[in-house]
């Protein structure tokens, strides 16, 4: 750790708050004093990181803790700039006022008496956990309740920019699933507070997830052929889908975001820079004159990640990127990231390989894939974000594999 993040000069401190035992120790030793101070810090595990070369990097950590009450979590924030080194709770986070009532588990007692139709805040037990924090951005909750015998978990997503925006599209997407069965299913929005920008879903019954069965070597073979067929055959429910508002998406603004990559990676590597550069290029020179087609409703973010396996049905979640784009944007990160797994996970190749394969049998068994020029350039494209958000996040340790992935990028692009 000592020396592998000195490629920075202006950032001095930047090995510091990549380093969760320093992070560890500086909690435990100067614990913000906007809550109450836990009895030890047991662990810290690594969120999220995003960096900005001479300017500054801020990581997120999942801070175990040992409290008066037993076990618990937060989520703390470092912040490494020119100026040195400072740290903050995500409750404290300046762009995002309104965390800290969303983490008041009175204050929300109240709100969920209410919604849920339970009497006064008094009879509702809330237990609080942040579980997924953008700075900034966004932030995850999940709310544990307990109304006398019964419980349940809910879910609030607090959003800096658009909650309102997503409430609605999130409600639209709900009543179309009820309407169509080859759609996946739309958790509902059960509310939309303003006070605290956030939006409530219900928690996914059983929470097992896509992506766990269908890499697992373990899990019967026609089960993981089943869900992953019916994976694309939602997918291409959804591009054919009609009715809904959401920003369009192009590859326009997919290379604007790539080219905010090449800087992270030239101040670490400036020869892989310059391959990713062309690369870059390359995918701009493919798609040339080319007219997208029309756009479908997309996911935005295509991934097995995206779905939950209900009692019969795929749920599909993390709607906040859904946007009208090229059908071929959704398929080509889903290859994309494939791609990646494959170079990572080099002894499940042939599984991997079977995921792509089923998915787009299902999505055939109910419409055409999208124009093989199309599907490559965005999948290339989406490799390319891979590679530079790997550079953007910091994550070391996975550096020495992002030459073969370059490679992937521009060999898909040699193809067509």
């Amino acid at each position: 750790m000592e020396h592998q993040f000195e490629f920075d000069p202006q950032l001095p401190d930047l090995r510091h708050a990549l380093d969760r035992d320093w992070v560890a120790r500086r909690f435990a030793e100067h614990w913000p004093p906007s809550a109450p101070a836990p009895l030890q810090i047991t662990g810290a595990r690594l969120q999220d990181t995003k960096y900005q070369p001479g300017k500054r990097c801020v990581a997120t950590y999942e801070l175990k803790l040992a409290t008066s009450a037993g076990a618990g979590q937060t989520i703390g924030v470092v912040e490494a700039t020119p100026a040195g080194v400072s740290h903050r709770l995500y409750s404290d986070d300046p762009q995002l006022p309104w965390l800290r009532d969303a983490a008041d588990p009175a204050g929300m007692a109240a709100r969920f008496a209410e919604l849920l139709g339970a009497g006064p805040a008094a009879g509702v037990g809330c237990a609080v956990a942040p579980v997924r924090y953008r700075a900034g951005a966004r932030c995850v909750f999940r709310y544990d309740l307990t109304i006398g015998a019964e419980r349940r978990t809910l879910f609030g997503k607090l959003i800096g920019q658009g909650a309102e925006q997503l409430m609605g599209t999130v409600a639209a997407l709900h009543q179309a699933s009820g309407a169509a069965p080859e759609l996946p299913q739309i958790l509902p929005p059960l509310a939309y507070w303003p006070a605290v920008r956030m939006l409530v879903q219900p928690e996914v019954a059983g929470r097992a997830e896509l992506n766990d069965l269908a890499f697992d070597p373990a899990t019967d073979a026609d089960a993981r052929a089943r869900w992953l067929r019916a994976a694309g055959s939602c997918l291409a429910g959804l591009h054919g889908l009609a009715g809904v508002d959401a920003p369009p998406r192009t590859l326009a603004d997919d290379l604007a975001e790539l080219a905010e990559y090449i800087a992270p990676i030239a101040i670490a590597d400036a020869p892989l820079a310059e391959r990713y550069a062309a690369a870059v290029a390359a995918v701009r020179d493919l798609a040339g004159a080319r007219t997208e087609p029309a756009p479908v409703a997309s996911h935005g973010a295509f991934r097995t990640d995206q779905f939950m396996i209900g009692a019969e049905r795929l749920v599909m979640i993390d709607l906040d990127g859904f946007c009208w784009s090229n059908p071929a944007r959704d398929i080509g990160n889903y290859q994309a990231y494939l791609a990646w797994k494959r170079i990572r996970q080099p002894q499940r190749a042939d599984l991997i390989d079977q995921a792509g394969q089923l998915l787009l049998e299902g999505y055939q068994a109910s419409r055409d894939l999208p124009d093989p020029h199309w599907l490559a350039i965005y999948a290339s494209a989406s490799m390319l974000k891979i590679v530079g958000r790997r550079f953007r996040s910091l994550t070391v340790k996975e550096w020495p594999l992002i030459p073969a992935l370059l490679g992937a990028a521009s060999a898909a692009l040699e193809r067509r």
